[in-house]
């Protein structure tokens, strides 16, 4: 093994509860409870064993490790909360991630594995990866074709990981942003710089989900269309070759791709079709195929049989009637079998660089293959064959610009559009995947409630009859 990278969520900060009034309310996690936490991580034993490698252990949060539930900007304790991230994962203090953090930026950061070079040698310095513009301030020349295609000699990886809480903005504001205009700049910018065979990049939240329903309910990039549209104009700048999102939050793990179309005519003999591949991978101690969330201390529905059972086939209902059009079909062997597991689960990415190919695994507990998937580092860079139509581009384009989520000043077919690779979902197809599944699972899950209710007044009306029947048998015996 090379490294390991944290996607988000690495401890549940936000686990505790207090009484205001009559009120329980979730308590926001300050950096002494998110110290003791991390503290305790690092004393688990299969995480002590990891550390013992000596491998390479960086990455990102999300709202769970960040200190509050859908966390934004706004939240208080976040400079410090991060500041005590980036020390349970080890990194100097003198290194750009660790300053960054220091001085209120967030966390984010860019490392580069050479695989050339022996396991534990693998990690080059910022300056001689050469792609951060807080370390290398000269902006190289961007590459010719002749150099990029020079890169598939190379084995390099860039492992890109992305803060998309510190100055994520609320989501009832318009035109709303994950990353923040510094943050924007450095990734464009590191992004233009890579010259790797292979690039990762990390976000807690999906990106290429577009689900029914609200952002704020089931975060995703899609709550944000035109953040969304940026990230994908900056990993397909023509130097990047094969780009992999990596995602997690959802506690499950889905395999998925969209393939991107432009027609810029100033750029000939320049790639017009190129798929984004994401890997979703979530989560390590609890899914939704086990318990229904990581928040057991004190809270009856994380422990209720009933409703793990109800939510996992809940959740295995959404997959089967939504059109999400995004998640890989497997074709192997004629299955056509979609690409995802409620199971606890952990993501692996193997280079094998004579063949030239990345494979992905999700592993389960107990060593299980859960999902398997094997990507040409080509395949990863341009797409050969797409089911996506030229009208599902087109009517895509048409909306982006409408909607002002792509800039009217530059000419059609300038910008990349990604589509979901199975084409666009049918909105009608859509909405009921979302509200069919979901309101059995709000009828269903509230009917223990109904139940426990109904059998109160039951046993209230019961005994109420007795009480009368007992006073009318009293008032018969005085009359006698």
């Amino acid at each position: 093994a090379t490294a390991f990278v944290w996607a988000g969520d690495s401890v549940y900060g936000d686990d505790r509860y207090e009484w205001k009034g009559l009120l329980r309310t979730r308590r926001d996690a300050t950096p002494d409870y998110l110290h003791k936490l991390f503290q305790d991580q690092r004393n688990e034993p299969g995480y002590k064993a990891l550390l013992a490698t000596n491998i390479s252990i960086f990455g990102t949060i999300d709202d769970h490790d960040y200190g509050i539930n859908n966390g934004d900007r706004t939240f208080p304790w976040k400079r410090e909360n991060i500041i005590e991230f980036v020390r349970f994962l080890g990194l100097e203090e003198d290194s750009i991630i660790f300053r960054r953090a220091t001085q209120g930026h967030g966390i984010y950061g860019v490392q580069v594995y050479d695989f050339a070079r022996p396991p534990l040698a693998r990690l080059l310095s910022d300056e001689e990866a050469g792609l951060d513009p807080d370390v290398v301030s000269v902006d190289p020349m961007m590459a010719s074709e002749e150099e990029n295609n020079a890169v598939l000699a190379n084995k390099l990886v860039a492992v890109f990981v992305l803060d998309i809480r510190s100055h994520r903005t609320p989501w009832n504001e318009t035109d709303g942003d994950f990353l923040g205009e510094r943050q924007w700049q450095w990734l464009e910018t590191a992004l233009r710089r890579s010259h790797a065979a292979v690039n990762v990049i990390v976000s807690g939240l999906q990106v290429h989900p577009e689900r029914f329903f609200p952002a704020h309910l089931v975060e995703n990039w899609s709550g944000f269309r035109q953040a969304q549209h940026r990230l994908y104009q900056a990993l397909l700048q023509p130097n990047v070759r094969a780009p992999i999102l990596i995602s997690g939050d959802v506690h499950h793990a889905q395999l998925m791709r969209k393939d991107c179309r432009r027609k810029a005519q100033h750029q000939p003999g320049s790639l017009t079709l190129r798929p984004i591949y994401e890997i979703t991978t979530s989560g390590m101690t609890h899914s939704w195929g086990t318990k229904v969330c990581g928040q057991a201390k004190g809270n009856r529905l994380c422990n209720s049989w009933y409703h793990n059972i109800l939510f996992r086939y809940g959740l295995h209902l959404a997959h089967w009637m939504s059109p999400w059009t995004e998640i890989l079909l497997d074709g192997s062997n004629g299955n056509r079998q979609l690409q995802y597991t409620l199971a606890i689960n952990a993501a692996e990415l193997e280079f094998d660089w004579d063949r030239q190919s990345v494979a992905v695994t999700i592993w389960g507990v107990k060593d299980q293959r859960l999902l398997e998937q094997e990507w040409s580092m080509e395949d990863l860079t341009k797409v050969k064959d797409t089911l996506v139509t030229s009208v599902d581009f087109d009517q895509t384009e048409h909306k982006l610009r409408t909607t002002t989520i792509m800039d009217s000043d530059k000419s059609i077919g300038e910008d990349w559009v990604c589509v979901h690779y199975r084409g666009t979902p049918d909105p009608i197809q859509l909405a009921l995947g979302g509200v069919v599944p979901f309101g059995l699972l709000l009828l269903l899950g509230s009917l223990p409630a109904w139940i426990g209710l109904g059998l109160c007044c039951w046993s209230i009306a019961k005994f109420r009859r007795r009480v009368i029947r007992a006073s009318t048998f009293e008032q018969k015996k005085k009359l006698q």
